[in-house]
């Protein structure tokens, strides 16, 4: 099915301008509560993030809206809308927020009963009604947030408590956990990306810029750095020497926590950008591995139909279906620390599997043009993997919010990574006239 505006995680653009302006998100909102009651649906949970354009957007989505109970939430972490529109019947959540996108953009998220991100066919329906929407000129209503419902969230994610000889620093991006984190995260800690700001977000801090993180927790002389995203929805870290631990190995590490305490982990869900080591670790263990394509909607969707519990990608989301129906940031970084804080100091960082070599590259292009039309480059993929066989692992895809292409190879040596990326960078230029 193809969608005009919605990608992989909502709707998302550049702030306060079509299809993302005031006006048209007044229309989004007429558009969402005319499919939401078209479903049953009673209750509309609404929250943002920190950015300047979020308030504003979300007053002109309730003026949309129109005569429909929605519960105002305000500025909080992503994870929170889900869960909560899990535990309220007969209710919709929207998430206004672009993530781990620059301040001057923004986005709608949506979340359905479950408290996962809404079908295919749904956001059709939604850009269906949002072409035919006509909201009427009225005055921005005034929003006040209620508060008992993300007090509820925060009691039910918990807390870990951190010993002194086991400090940390951790990176809020001035983002959505900015208030959040220190109620969960309690210890020796160094804080950094804090507070939160609209104008600063994921601005040289947070889980897409870990440089920032990296300086924190070697001036800290810490045990490890937590990065969050800008609404919270992912999580990384670094260990003592600023290295990556990213979402495919806090997954490996969950799973041996849970195998080390007696409990079944019968299969875990990754995705096509998964590591191969990974897969060959789990595969050891005896614990199944399935990939789906990128987006934890569809990552979700395999958790659901073999009622599994763990799924991550390695760009740190990662779900636990016992902790919400989400990728939850505070949720990784809680449920990581307690495992960390349950081995010994001297093999803290001994379970890490070695990632088999992988490059991405990003090419920025005018316009999509589908894989499946760049000559060059699918006859450069088939020849690498007829040559290659198992030995090379190959991901082509389009961005799902942006006119990128990204090319990933995954290979056993070096050597042969440097090969197909150089074979497979050159056919792209050519078929995308760069």
């Amino acid at each position: 099915m193809t969608l005009k505006y919605f990608g992989t995680d909502g709707i998302r653009g550049r702030a306060l301008h079509p299809p993302l302006g005031l006006a048209e998100v007044a229309r989004w909102g007429q558009a969402w509560g005319e499919v939401a009651r078209s479903k049953g649906i009673t209750t509309l949970i609404l929250g943002w993030d920190p950015r300047i354009s979020s308030a504003p957007m979300a007053q002109a989505f309730v003026q949309g809206l129109g005569d429909f109970h929605t519960i105002i939430l305000g500025m909080v972490p992503t994870p929170a809308v889900a869960w909560l529109t899990q535990q309220t019947p007969q209710s919709w959540g929207v998430m206004l927020s672009a993530s781990h996108n620059p301040p001057e953009d923004n986005g709608i998220k949506g979340f359905n009963g479950q408290g996962e991100k809404l079908t295919e066919n749904e956001e059709s329906a939604l850009e269906s009604a949002f072409e035919k929407a006509d909201v009427p000129d009225s005055t921005m209503p005034l929003l006040h947030a209620e508060h008992g419902p993300m007090g509820r969230y925060l009691q039910h994610l918990g807390s870990v408590e951190l010993p002194d000889d086991f400090p940390i620093a951790v990176d809020c991006a001035h983002g959505a956990t900015a208030p959040f984190a220190p109620m969960a995260l309690r210890g020796n800690i160094s804080w950094i990306g804090v507070p939160a700001n609209g104008d600063r977000i994921n601005v040289d801090v947070g889980s897409t810029h870990l440089g920032a993180l990296q300086k924190a927790v070697k001036a800290a002389k810490a045990e490890l750095g937590v990065a969050f995203d800008g609404d919270g929805d992912r999580c990384l870290l670094v260990d003592s020497e600023g290295q990556l631990v990213d979402g495919d190995q806090m997954l490996w590490l969950l799973v041996q926590d849970r195998l080390d305490a007696g409990e079944e982990v019968p299969g875990v869900v990754g995705t096509v950008m998964t590591n191969g080591a990974l897969a060959s670790a789990l595969t050891e263990r005896g614990v199944a591995f399935v990939r789906t394509p990128v987006g934890d909607k569809f990552l979700l969707r395999e958790l659901r139909a073999r009622g599994w519990d763990l799924a991550a990608e390695a760009s740190g989301h990662l779900i636990q279906k016992r902790s919400g129906p989400s990728g939850d940031g505070l949720a990784t970084a809680i449920a990581v620390l307690r495992a960390l804080k349950r081995r010994p100091a001297d093999q803290r960082w001994s379970w890490r599997f070695k990632p088999w070599p992988l490059r991405l590259t990003n090419l920025q292009a005018l316009e999509r043009i589908p894989v499946a039309q760049c000559a060059a480059l699918s006859e450069t993929a088939r020849s690498l993997e007829t040559e290659h066989g198992n030995s090379l692992r190959l991901v082509i895809r389009w961005s799902g919010t942006e006119p990128k292409l990204r090319l990933m190879a995954e290979a056993k040596t070096e050597a042969l990574l440097a090969e197909a990326m150089n074979r497979l960078e050159a056919a792209a230029r050519k078929d995308l006239e760069l």
